[in-house]
């Protein structure tokens, strides 16, 4: 049996912002994959959709990532105004959840647009 096809909606603007060089040791690319796996990899994913959010700290991705927990927040606010994720903090983590992400069984046929097959 084949695995199971995850995939987003990403817009041109995340790429924008992602591709920006940082002074930092991982770059916004790398930790918004790291995002991406917190999200798929340790949960049960759900064909159609993925509504669980995932539990961290800013100083566990501040520390993680090589970043000040002061440009951890900014990366996470940006990506929020974007749309790209939600953010819920509770008194002790953070939730975060990546927008429009979705699993698909791996027999349904995915449509490209490409006409060339």
């Amino acid at each position: 049996m084949k695995p199971n096809i995850i995939f987003t909606k990403l817009n041109a603007e995340l790429f924008q912002f992602l591709a920006e060089p940082l002074p930092y040791k991982t770059s916004r690319f790398d930790a918004f994959r790291y995002l991406y796996e917190c999200q798929t990899d340790n949960f049960d994913v759900l064909v159609n959709t993925i509504n669980i959010p995932f539990d961290t700290k800013y100083k566990q991705l501040a520390e993680r990532w090589g970043w000040e927990r002061k440009a951890v927040m900014s990366f996470l606010r940006s990506l929020q105004k974007m749309g790209i994720l939600e953010i819920k903090r509770s008194s002790r983590y953070i939730h975060i959840h990546i927008k429009n992400l979705a699993c698909l069984d791996s027999e349904t046929k995915v449509e490209t647009g490409d006409d060339s097959t």
